[in-house]
């Protein structure tokens, strides 16, 4: 009587076994196929500083997985009409909704220059820079450094072409309203400029 009950377990078993196999590669190949669900997101095709106008026909689009984050960036068709940048941008980023508005940042402006000093390599598109200008005291001598502009953006990196190959690099930038003049003053006067770059930048 004893091996006849023990023999009918076994069957019992080996079917509750089989089901909780059966269960676990079936919750394995859902958690696979979800993992595939993507849909279509507007992203940047290069680089852009806050304040850049964004037109949907001027950016890229991309399969992504972004699950439960999805709602907080944009897809195509969603784009307000007249929409400017809020933060700046690196290529191939999806846009939060969160970076755009569609109010022209009356606070800044851009304005491009032609720094005295060569710029160094961590001066790029979406950099925080401080500009620097010094005094032309005579034809080649100047005076003590000051600030001219803090909490100032790098736009772009424009390259001296034609017959202005051998000068060089001049760099657009987002300046704040209240820096404009000192800015103005010092490129009229023939100061020495020079941007530093700060320890952070927008895109990061």
């Amino acid at each position: 009587m004893i091996s006849n009950k023990s023999g009918k377990k076994r069957p019992l078993q080996l079917a509750l076994s089989v089901i909780a196999i059966a269960g676990s590669v079936i919750g394995a190949w859902f958690v696979i196929e979800s993992s595939k669900i993507t849909e279509v997101y507007l992203v940047t095709k290069s680089d852009l500083a806050s304040g850049s106008a964004l037109l949907e026909t001027e950016l890229a689009t991309a399969d992504l997985a972004l699950f439960s984050i999805g709602s907080s960036y944009l897809q195509p068709g969603e784009l307000p009409e007249g929409s400017y940048l809020a933060r700046s941008l690196s290529a191939g980023e999806a846009i939060p909704r969160s970076s755009v508005t569609t109010q022209l940042l009356d606070d800044f402006s851009n304005l491009v220059l032609t720094p005295s000093v060569e710029l160094s390599g961590e001066i790029a598109p979406g950099a925080r820079v401080s500009v620097w200008a010094s005094p032309a005291l005579d034809y080649q001598s100047f005076g003590e450094p000051t600030i001219a502009a803090l909490d100032v953006e790098v736009v772009a990196i424009v390259e001296p072409e034609g017959s202005f190959a051998q000068a060089g690099k001049s760099v657009e930038l987002r300046v704040p309203v209240a820096s404009i003049q000192s800015l103005l003053r010092a490129m009229a006067n023939g100061d020495a400029i020079a941007l530093m770059a700060s320890s952070t930048s927008l895109g990061n």
